[in-house]
């Protein structure tokens, strides 16, 4: 994905402490932007996926999903609630660190 088409998306921000890991996000991501963490079963959101769907927010049975622009700033500071599928372009890159700073997301992907 070009990076003017990455930062047209505002994404969803994930409270993985109230995520009970239950894969609902997970199964109806028609993107597959989401998955469960490997060593926490909690959802993560994998960032140049992820195309606004939103349907994630709905279904989620605990609210810990919020579409960025709504999130509380205590999730978006969190880290490892979203990580990459890829290593980004610079170009991407670049979407990516507007992306943080239009939206005020200070948490660092996951690793």
């Amino acid at each position: 994905m070009a990076a003017e088409e990455l930062l047209k998306y505002q994404r969803i921000v994930i409270d993985q402490d109230t995520c009970i890991s239950c894969g609902a996000c997970v199964s109806v991501c028609p993107a597959g932007a989401l998955e469960l963490d490997e060593e926490t079963a909690k959802a993560r959101l994998i960032w140049d996926k992820c195309v606004d769907d939103f349907s994630c927010v709905d279904v989620c049975p605990v609210y810990c999903i919020y579409k960025t622009s709504e999130a509380p700033d205590e999730h978006k500071a969190k880290d490892g609630w979203y990580r990459f599928s890829r290593e980004l372009s610079e170009e991407e890159k670049q979407a990516f660190e507007q992306w943080r700073q239009q939206y005020g997301v200070t948490g660092n992907p996951a690793q």
